[in-house]
């Protein structure tokens, strides 16, 4: 019997200094290893982040070729190279206040898809969880193919598209599992390179941008004009806000005390400046196609990364280099996409937020892959649509949680932090629902992607124009208000 119980301290004692071991490993490798609780005020006197984070990690993110290929958009739509620039620059100005804002829920411990809750509500959060696990599969899809074509213009066409974007998941995977402390200290310094590629590639194609319309196109109508101009402030709209849903989760370790504005400020810097001058100069490559054949040939066969490999083509071998940064531009552009899948699944159910956050990054990782490798060979009307819809259902979301906070709570003392998982704390969340239905009737009528111009949208020039979002945001936006009323009239939170 003594034996028998040595035996069994033995093996208890081994068992500890296993798990023991496995800790020191994760903690000397500063492998995250947390899911969606929240993060109390006490533990982000550990391991903590700085305010300055939150631009460099949009820096990061925002200078890359996904970045580059809505500017040129633009110009393939008719607009000038001034027309671009007015929308980039005024569209960007607006649109990127709000993942700036939504940034700043990040302090609550948060993540913005569990924060969500609070106004949404306990069911209705359904919807938040599925779409945002939707948009950030497709962006990483969608930016790993930007890359990728970069890199299959540099090889000729000899390593395929899907090949690249093989090479840029699984970059994005290895950095994802390792967690938000490596992805803050990778992105502090990794926009750097990527800024010069963009300043070079500037530089050596500037002798063949031009201010002309496309394909002469200075006759055209006012309202084919406003209608083109209507349809590109769309998908840049789109892109800014694409990142209201994760926009969060890269804050919950900044010290409880760091200032509201301060990551505000931050965050809209880190957005705006890399993006307005990225884009901008995806505009001005895409004039390369009105004053040179070569140039028009490349963007048909390579997209943008045909633009870029003839605009740094008199670098010679170092622009081939530079090249190659271009591509890989699109890690950290798909850093916040992959690791922030893993939260948002991690919200669907109390199950979920049980299995580990590694086996949803690896899930995220599998799906986006395959999406990839099969997108790749419709991307230009598959990149429309897709920013489209989902600029749909973002505007829903920042909409709700806006209307919630400033109309209901009435600002940060109306929140109960310690209720975030709590059904009976918590809103069911018909009124998100409702608001929901009500914004996917905006985005029907006034939708106009590739397969479909919605009955609103088809009024505005002879090709339509989208007007969805706008649409989404009244109608929406009105619901809200309206059904939150009564549901909180009635007994609800």
């Amino acid at each position: 019997m003594d034996q028998e119980k040595q035996d069994i301290i033995t093996h208890e004692s081994a068992e500890v200094q296993k798990a023991s071991g496995s800790e020191w490993l994760y903690r000397a490798l500063s492998i995250e290893t947390g899911g969606i609780e929240r993060i109390t005020d006490d533990d982000r006197h550990h391991n903590t982040t700085r305010f300055w984070n939150a631009a460099t990690f949009w820096f990061s993110a925002n200078m890359a070729v996904a970045t580059l290929n809505i500017g040129a958009l633009g110009g393939s739509y008719g607009l000038g190279f001034w027309d671009c620039f007015i929308v980039i620059f005024l569209v960007n100005l607006i649109g990127d206040l709000l993942p700036a804002w939504t940034a700043t829920f990040g302090l609550s411990g948060l993540r913005m898809t569990t924060f969500s809750r609070y106004s949404f509500g306990h069911r209705g959060n359904l919807l938040v969880v599925i779409f945002s696990m939707i948009s950030t599969t497709g962006w990483n899809a969608i930016n790993a193919i930007s890359g990728a074509s970069v890199l299959s213009a540099l090889s000729d066409g000899k390593f395929p598209t899907w090949a690249g974007v093989i090479v840029i998941c699984t970059l994005v995977y290895i950095i994802c599992v390792l967690g938000i402390h490596w992805i803050h200290r990778l992105d502090t310094f990794l926009w750097i390179p990527f800024l010069v590629v963009w300043c070079v590639a500037a530089g050596t194609g500037a002798s063949h941008f031009t201010t002309a319309m496309p394909n002469g196109n200075d006759n055209t109508s006012t309202s084919d004009k406003a209608a083109a101009v209507l349809t590109y402030m769309a998908s840049i709209f789109s892109f800014s806000i694409s990142w209201i849903n994760c926009a969060a989760d890269y804050n919950v370790r900044m010290p409880a005390e760091t200032p509201r504005w301060k990551i505000f400020s931050a965050t809209y810097v880190g957005i705006f400046v890399p993006t307005v001058l990225v884009q901008t100069l995806g505009a001005a490559l895409y004039t390369g196609t009105i004053t040179n054949a070569a140039w028009k040939a490349a963007y048909e066969d390579s997209s943008i990364g045909g633009l870029l490999g003839m605009a740094l083509s008199p670098a010679g071998g170092f622009g081939k280099f530079l090249m190659v940064l271009a591509g890989l531009s699109a890690v950290p552009n798909n850093i916040p996409n992959n690791y922030s899948f893993a939260l948002h699944a991690q919200n669907f159910t109390p199950r979920a937020a049980k299995i580990p956050r590694i086996i949803w990054i690896t899930f995220g990782f599998v799906v986006s892959l395959i999406i990839g490798c099969c997108a790749a060979v419709y991307f230009k009307d598959t990149l429309q649509t897709f920013l489209s819809v989902i600029g749909y259902w973002t505007i829903i979301h920042v909409t709700v949680v806006l209307e919630e906070h400033v109309i209901f709570r009435r600002g940060w003392k109306g929140y109960n932090l310690e209720a975030w998982n709590d059904p009976k704390e918590l809103p069911f969340g018909w009124a998100a629902i409702g608001a929901f239905a009500g914004g996917v009737v905006g985005a029907v009528l006034g939708m106009k992607v590739a397969w479909y111009v919605g009955p609103v949208a088809a009024l505005i020039g002879k090709s339509g124009a989208n007007i969805g979002q706008a649409l989404t945001l009244g109608i929406s936006g009105v619901l809200f208000v309206g059904l939150r009323g009564v549901e909180r009239w009635s007994g609800g939170c």
